[in-house]
């Protein structure tokens, strides 16, 4: 009896694994997942080994710089109407946040030290343009007008691109295409979390799922034109994402339409990341 009352119930493990992908998010965890999983998967088409440094500086960058970015949006006087659960867990946990952050600091320099030269020259210039985001998206007289969305969507889909198109072996061709797709995915995760999280205008509420069918049908365009299979299977990665958007955007709609109960904001906020994570379903396929 002791021992059996001593055994977590089923419920306490469920609700230990149903926070993996809570904290996954509010620990801004889930950034960095997708950048470095997207990295390593573009060198897979190009026949190039991305290096471990460039995928760490890319992994622990993305983490300040998306800490960085969520505690600029809980500082004091900031509008709290206006903040998500991950602002507020950074607000609350600024402290540890920033001492984690000057350690992380320290690791990624010394990746940087350790990675390729010409991987070292396009992440300078990929940093200066970051600088630039972060000193127009917080000013209150320009955030407004901001296409912080956009923004994001280039500069991550470029960071992941660095790692495979900094080899000095490469064919840029396949990137050249893949980039694009990517930048176009990476806005869209952005804009939906964005329509997600605010109310919406009617008239706006399917503009998530007509670009997402949009994106999806691009991809799948370049699928039929390309000779690589390695590139086929990340656009067919694209594709899946791209749809996987617009059936949570679609149910959510649905949801509201028909005034039944929906997910939450964090729920889609989890969900708008894990989506991006279709890479990981090829990974089978690669080693055929």
């Amino acid at each position: 009896m002791a021992l059996a009352a001593s055994l977590p119930s089923v419920k306490e493990r469920r609700l230990r694994v149903a926070a993996i992908p809570v904290f996954w998010h509010l620990l801004s965890l889930d950034a960095p997942t997708v950048a470095v999983l997207w990295a390593w998967s573009f060198a897979r088409p190009l026949h190039v080994g991305a290096s471990a440094a460039s995928l760490a500086v890319l992994g622990i960058g993305t983490w300040l710089v998306y800490i960085g970015d969520r505690l600029l949006d809980g500082r004091a006087g900031a509008d709290r109407t206006e903040l998500q659960d991950r602002h507020l867990f950074h607000a609350r946990h600024r402290r540890p946040l920033l001492m984690t952050g000057v350690a992380a600091s320290g690791a990624l320099l010394a990746a940087i030290a350790k990675m390729p030269a010409a991987a070292r020259r396009e992440d300078a210039l990929l940093f200066g343009i970051t600088a630039l985001y972060f000193l127009a998206a917080h000013r209150p007289q320009l955030r407004s007008r901001f296409p912080r969305e956009a923004v994001v969507g280039i500069v991550v889909a470029c960071a992941c691109a660095v790692p495979a198109w900094s080899q000095a072996t490469a064919t840029h061709a396949e990137l050249c295409w893949l980039v694009p797709l990517l930048a176009a995915l990476c806005w869209l995760n952005c804009r939906a979390i964005h329509v997600w999280e605010r109310p919406e205008p009617a008239a706006h509420r399917s503009v998530v799922s007509i670009a997402a069918l949009t994106l999806a049908a691009m991809a799948a365009t370049f699928m039929f034109v390309t000779a690589n299979p390695g590139a086929l299977r990340l656009a067919a990665a694209v594709a899946a994402s791209a749809l996987l958007l617009f059936a949570l955007d679609r149910d959510r709609r649905r949801a509201l339409n028909k005034q039944l109960p929906a997910l939450s904001p964090l729920a889609l906020r989890i969900l708008a990341d894990a989506v991006l994570l279709t890479p990981l379903l090829l990974l089978v396929p690669w080693r055929l």
